[in-house]
C-alpha cells in the first residue's frame, strides 16, 4: 500500500474534546494505492496539535469522502480513547461548519 500526499491549503481548525482540553487540526489530501499503482481510496488527513504547540502534530486521523473513520496503521499513534474523542468533536465541528455554509 502506498501512501501519496497531495499538497492543499491548511486551515487550522479548533476543537474541543469532551474532557474540555483543545486541540487544532490542519487537513490534507492522501491517495491510498496498492503496489500496482491503482487507487484504492482517498482519505482526508487530520493532523493533530495541541494548543500552544504549532510546529508538531502529535498525531495523524484518517477519515474517507463519505465520512467514515480509517484506521491507518502509523508510528504516531494516538491513544484510542483520545482518539475517539477527537473524531468525535472533528465530526461535530464539521457537521456545525456545514449548517453554517448552508445558511449562508
Amino acid at each position: 500500500m502506498v501512501l501519496e500526499k497531495q499538497a492543499t491549503l491548511m486551515n487550522k481548525t479548533e476543537i474541543t474534546v469532551k474532557d474540555g482540553d483543545r486541540y487544532f487540526f490542519t487537513t490534507s489530501s492522501y491517495i491510498i494505492e496498492n503496489p500496482l499503482g491503482v487507487t484504492k481510496a482517498t482519505l482526508k488527513e487530520y493532523s493533530l496539535y495541541e494548543m500552544g504547540n504549532t510546529k508538531d502534530p502529535f498525531g495523524k486521523l484518517y477519515k474517507t469522502n463519505e465520512g467514515n473513520w480509517y484506521d491507518l496503521p502509523t508510528d504516531d499513534s494516538i491513544n484510542p480513547l483520545l482518539a475517539t474523542l477527537l473524531k468525535r468533536a472533528i465530526d461535530e465541528s464539521e457537521k456545525t461548519k456545514r449548517v453554517v455554509d448552508v445558511s449562508l
